[in-house]
C-alpha cells in the first residue's frame, strides 16, 4: 500500500534524499527537478503539514494545489511559497511538470523576519498571496536557485549560511514586488482578509485544546455567525470545516510519525475520552486511529 504521510519532516530524511552538494547542513535544501519526480511526495499525497518553508519553482506544466484549505490552480512559469505549517494537498498536476524547490527550516526562514518588524508585512504578504506567475523572460528565481546551489558547492565554509540567507531574502522582496505588480488590487488592506487570517493564527495556535466555532469567535471579538460568514467567503470552507481539517492533519501526523498510544494522542488532543476521539477520527476520516495507522505500516 502506498506510504501516506501526514507530516512531511524533512529533517529526518535528509540523508536519504539530499545530496550534500546540494543543502547547507540541515537549513536550506536544493532539490532539483528530477529529484522531485522521483520522489513524488511533493505532487502526490495526500493533505500534509511540512516542517519547513518550501520555495516551489514550476518552470513547466500546470498543477492544481490547496494550501490552507484555499485551492490554487499553477500555470508555469509560477513560483508557489509554502510557509512553515502550513496545511497543503497537491489535488493533481500535468505530465509535463518540471519543478525545482527551495526548502528552508523554520530556524532559518524564522531568522530572516525576526531583526525588524518592518519585515513581517512581508511575510504577511507572501503568505496572502502563495502563488505569483512569472514571465519566460524573468528568470530571476530560477537564477536565485542556481546561486544558491553554487553557495551549497563550493567549497568555503565561511559566512555559507548567511550568504544564503541574504539571497532568499531577496527572494521574498522580490516575490512580493512581483506580487503587488501582478495583482496590486488585490493587495488593499481589507477587514475580512485580515479576519481569516486572524482565525487561521488562532486555530493554529489553538486547535489541540478547542474546537468550537464559538471559543473562536470569542477570541476575535465578533459572533459565531459573523465569522463562519467571513470564513466561508474568504476560503470557500466553513470555520468548523478548517478547524477539524487542522484537528485531524495533526492527529495524522501523531498517528504517523510518533510512538505515541491513542490514549496519549487523544490526551494530548485534548479530547474527553478515548472513544470520543476514536469516533471524532473515524467520523472524519472513515478509519478509526489503530486502522489508519496500521494502513501506514
Amino acid at each position: 500500500m502506498k506510504e501516506k504521510i501526514s507530516y512531511l519532516k524533512w529533517r529526518n530524511r535528509i540523508a536519504e534524499i539530499i545530496p550534500e552538494d546540494h543543502r547547507i547542513g540541515t537549513d536550506l535544501l536544493l532539490i532539483d527537478e528530477e529529484k522531485i519526480a522521483r520522489e513524488g511526495k511533493l505532487l502526490d499525497c495526500e493533505m500534509f503539514k511540512v516542517d519547513a518553508t518550501m520555495a516551489l519553482l514550476y518552470d513547466k506544466g500546470t498543477v492544481d494545489f490547496k494550501l490552507n484549505m484555499k485551492s490554487y490552480h499553477i500555470e508555469a512559469p509560477a513560483v508557489l511559497i509554502v510557509l512553515y505549517d502550513q496545511i497543503c494537498q497537491p489535488m493533481s498536476y500535468s505530465e509535463d511538470l518540471k519543478c525545482r524547490a527551495i526548502v528552508m527550516s523554520k530556524e532559518f526562514s524564522d531568522s530572516m523576519f525576526v531583526n525588524s518588524s518592518s519585515l513581517m508585512p512581508l511575510k504577511n504578504l507572501v503568505s496572502d498571496n502563495p502563488v505569483i506567475e512569472t514571465k519566460d523572460s524573468e528568470n530571476a528565481f530560477g537564477m536565485l536557485f542556481d546561486l544558491l546551489l553554487n553557495i551549497a558547492k563550493s567549497p568555503l565554509t565561511e559566512f555559507k549560511l548567511e550568504a544564503a540567507k541574504h539571497l532568499t531574502l531577496s527572494m521574498f522582496y522580490g516575490y512580493s514586488h512581483k506580487t503587488y505588480q501582478y495583482n496590486e488590487t488585490k493587495l488593499v488592506n481589507s477587514r475580512k482578509k485580515e479576519l481569516y487570517n486572524l482565525f487561521l493564527e488562532k486555530v493554529e495556535a489553538y486547535h489541540k485544546q478547542e474546537r468550537e466555532v464559538l471559543f473562536y469567535a470569542d477570541k476575535l471579538c465578533v459572533t459565531p455567525k459573523y465569522l463562519s460568514q467571513i470564513v466561508k467567503e474568504v476560503s470557500g470552507h466553513t470555520a468548523l470545516d478548517i478547524i477539524e481539517e487542522y484537528t485531524i492533519t495533526t492527529c495524522k501526523a501523531l498517528l504517523s510519525s510518533t510512538a505515541m498510544s491513542v490514549q496519549q494522542i487523544s490526551d494530548s488532543m485534548n479530547f474527553p475520552s478515548q472513544s470520543v476521539f476514536g469516533k471524532y477520527f473515524k467520523r472524519l476520516t472513515g478509519l478509526s486511529p489503530k486502522e489508519y495507522r496500521n494502513t501506514i505500516k
